[in-house]
């Protein structure tokens, strides 16, 4: 009995500067640094030095491979998909939305007995301009497609007939293993953290109940309500990506690692119990999670990097779009902490926001240095389609490409910067902060 032919399909426009897909909630970013030397040189290193591909998609392949009805396999070539296929997944984003809608039109064309899916949390935004071309548009994570539906030949070609097809959250630890780590096309790098042999995605908690889904889009397509995974099944993923490919590096996909504190040192006490130290593991969290007790728990479970966002040091600014902080004396004793139990960190800014000025963005850059993070990284403040601040601002965006949408261009109208402005501005922090590490490292040599 022939099996049926699947294929992840993960395009990418071209472009002089790093995408990620797996970025920003599954909307995806491309990392332009702004005006100036400094800027440019970064935006050439991580265009380089970083990829993995969405988390989404590798999880919706393993689900595939672990079904013994379906030969699938991932890729970023559209020119692998031939009249052989019988269905396309086709992973979306708003970095790429135009680029990826137009790659399947074509390929429609070309191939009209394939069956095309898209999955994202941009797919809904775009669901009518899918569904007009045919594309079956999954409404939540598809990894859990197979905790919803019996996946079959048959039912698949009925979700395509319907148009649409939910997949709502179930039971995580009921999740295959990473089994996508034996396709050497869905490659992984990060080089900028010294990684060279492999760093690999995985996710514990999805949900995020925090106050700033006024502007951010992680809950769009994993909802507010925290799911975890079990330490047990956290465990058998990185020893099996382990086994597979000898890879010692981590990346936590989590929109905020340690953000059920009982759950969190369960996992780190169990990663500590079974010698993971020997890993390095990179996490995203918020400060006001930190402590001692935490940063002690970090350093002993393998956690060497920790990401976290300062946004602005003004609090007038945060405050506006309803961004749940610290106060900056505080976020800087949190920092300290991570510091003094030998974690590295990533702090990460966002200019012209609503309220920003040149001052305050002079008060934040300055505060980037006076806290003395490993790495800082600025983006612009981007009102994504399908968040609140969205819907109740569409008055003041300016931009109707999409694909500009990317954390690094101004798309609606500021009271004080234009594009221009925001794009020297990126420069002026990107320069001001990584210039001030350099002299302080020679200061000290």
């Amino acid at each position: 009995m022939k099996m049926n032919k699947i294929v992840i399909l993960d395009v990418y426009r071209k472009s002089p500067y790093r995408i990620s897909k797996d970025t920003c909630g599954g909307y995806g970013t491309e990392n332009d640094f702004g005006k100036g030397l400094p800027a440019f040189l970064l935006s050439r290193l991580a265009k380089f030095s970083l990829f993995w591909p969405p988390l989404a998609a590798l999880n919706l392949l393993s689900e595939f491979l672990n079904n013994n009805q379906f030969d699938s396999i991932y890729s970023q070539d559209p020119n692998i998909i031939d009249s052989s296929v019988d269905f396309v997944f086709v992973s979306t984003s708003i970095v790429c939305c135009d680029y990826e809608l137009k790659t399947t039109k074509e390929l429609i064309k070309k191939f009209p007995n394939i069956k095309f899916f898209a999955f994202g949390s941009f797919s809904k935004f775009y669901e009518e301009r899918y569904r007009e071309i045919g594309v079956c548009v999954i409404d939540g994570e598809p990894e859990f497609l197979f905790q919803n539906y019996n996946i079959d030949q048959k039912n698949l070609n009925l979700f395509h007939a319907n148009g649409t097809v939910s997949s709502p959250k179930k039971n995580p630890n009921n999740l295959s293993l990473p089994l996508w780590v034996n396709q050497n096309s869905a490659s992984t790098k990060n080089f900028l953290f010294g990684y060279r042999d492999g760093y690999y995605p995985i996710i514990a908690t999805r949900g995020c109940p925090y106050s700033c889904y006024e502007y951010c889009v992680y809950p769009l397509q994993q909802g507010r309500v925290v799911n975890a995974a079990s330490p047990e099944k956290i465990i058998d993923d990185v020893n099996f990506i382990n086994q597979k490919t000898r890879a010692k590096n981590f990346v936590f996909r989590d929109p905020v690692f340690s953000i059920n504190k009982k759950y969190t040192f369960d996992l780190l006490n169990a990663f500590a119990n079974k010698g993971f130290d020997k890993y390095s593991f990179t996490v995203e969290t918020h400060l006001n999670n930190i402590n001692e007790e935490l940063a002690i728990a970090f350093y002993n479970s393998g956690v060497k990097w920790v990401k976290f966002g300062i946004e602005s040091a003004d609090m007038e600014v945060k405050k506006n779009v309803h961004r749940y902080t610290l106060d900056n004396d505080e976020q800087k004793q949190r920092v300290n902490i991570c510091k003094k139990n030998k974690l590295k960190t990533v702090a990460m800014y966002i200019l012209c926001q609503p309220e920003d000025n040149f001052d305050t963005h002079k008060t934040t850059i300055d505060y980037s240095k006076y806290l003395e993070t490993d790495l800082a990284q600025f983006s612009l403040f981007t009102p994504y389609p399908g968040t609140p601040f969205y819907e109740k601002n569409q008055e003041i965006i300016n931009e109707d490409d999409f694909e500009k949408f990317n954390q690094y261009n101004l798309v609606f109208k500021h009271k004080i910067f234009n594009n221009e402005d925001a794009k020297k501005e990126l420069g002026i922090a990107y320069k001001e902060y990584y210039l001030n590490k350099i002299l302080n490292y020679a200061k000290f040599r």
